[in-house]
């Protein structure tokens, strides 16, 4: 999120054609030497950065911020903004600094509180990200985008009845939002509670019937049941509405590997990581190609390159656990199991019972 200051009014004259460029460019950068005092300059760094953020050129975005604040050490919106730069370009813990120092001059700036719970989030420090949103609520009071955004973290902390609450508290405020819904059903998914989550994504096919995101949580539903077929026509009308989406490939090369379809897994799998080579979903899948080939070394680095990716990712360590297994490592694979069971993972909860205690 930005905090863009609108643009001031020009104040330059109109000249007269008989000036050369190279002379106007002249006057106005003398004009400027003359007359612009600190503040003036501050915010003319700042909206240049703004416009190398727009364009996605965060290191100059970041340069232009450093020289606005070069004027103004404690400006609050150059300090936001350069967190943003820093934060797209993966510098997510000192773009979190940047936002501290901001909250630290301006406790209510609910662009800096938004943007510091993403940059938690996205290093995985959900319960920094979950009190950053309890200062957004007592700021905001009921809003259906932070009870979202609440259920999303909350999900990723496999606090799935917390979780439905935040969706459901959303839904209220705003109802029949496809999205608030297409999560509220991936909680009673991720529950096993198949039933509502089908429920759920009717009402969204309802107000949209060519959900890609409906489809897709569909088809999972249908694999939960072991109804192959029906799985992988769904996913196949998902990626009929979007075609190069590297999540619905994943899942439809996990459906494959399901089917003992291993090299069109595969296939499907590759493409997805080229679309998005982040995506470590992909890379757990990925691994259970290999698991299933027997090559249970490879299949051992993919699951660690998933874990480390910091996505959520269900059942990775239930996988990761059986690798290690097949490997004759049991200590190990109980280690990977237990992991599992604090993840909530149902399939290592049941393993985990059976093979380590």
């Amino acid at each position: 999120m930005l905090s863009l200051l609108p643009t001031p009014d020009s104040p330059w004259l109109i000249m007269t054609n008989y000036l050369s460029m190279r002379n106007l460019l002249l006057i106005i950068s003398l004009f400027l030497a003359s007359c612009e005092g600190s503040i003036e300059r501050r915010d003319r760094f700042f909206l240049l950065g703004n416009k190398a953020l727009e364009n996605e050129n965060y290191e100059n975005a970041i340069q232009r911020y450093d020289e606005s604040l070069r004027e103004d050490p404690n400006y609050t919106l150059a300090l936001n903004n350069r967190g943003v730069a820093k934060s797209e370009m993966g510098r997510k813990y000192e773009a979190i600094l940047d936002f501290n120092q901001a909250l630290a001059g301006k406790p209510d700036y609910l662009e800096a509180l938004f943007n510091r719970a993403y940059a938690y989030e996205a290093i995985g420090k959900y319960k920094k990200a979950l009190d950053d949103v309890s200062s957004i609520k007592r700021i905001t009071g009921d809003s259906a985008f932070v009870f979202f955004y609440e259920g999303l973290v909350l999900t990723k902390m496999r606090a799935y009845d917390k979780a439905l609450l935040s969706f459901q508290k959303s839904d209220e405020i705003e109802p029949l939002n496809p999205e608030t819904l297409v999560n509220l059903a991936t909680v009673h998914y991720f529950k096993e509670e198949l039933p509502e989550a089908a429920s759920v994504i009717g009402k969204v096919l309802k107000l949209e019937p060519n959900n890609p995101n409906a489809f897709n949580l569909l088809s999972l539903i249908a694999l939960k049941r072991k109804e192959f077929g029906k799985s992988l026509a769904e996913i196949n009308k998902a990626l009929n509405e979007v075609p190069s989406e590297p999540y619905f490939l994943n899942n439809r090369g996990y459906i494959y590997l399901r089917m003992d379809s291993l090299e069109s897994a595969l296939e499907d799998i590759n493409k997805s990581i080229i679309l998005n080579p982040k995506n470590g979903w992909a890379y757990r899948n990925k691994g259970i190609y290999f698991l299933f080939s027997g090559e249970y070394h490879r299949a051992l680095e993919l699951f660690e390159q998933a874990e480390e990716s910091g996505d959520f990712i269900d059942e990775l360590f239930y996988f990761y656990g059986l690798a290690n297994d097949r490997l004759g490592i049991t200590g190990e694979a109980c280690l990977s199991w237990e992991k599992g069971v604090r993840n909530n993972e149902s399939r290592s909860r049941i393993i985990f019972s059976q093979k380590c205690n």
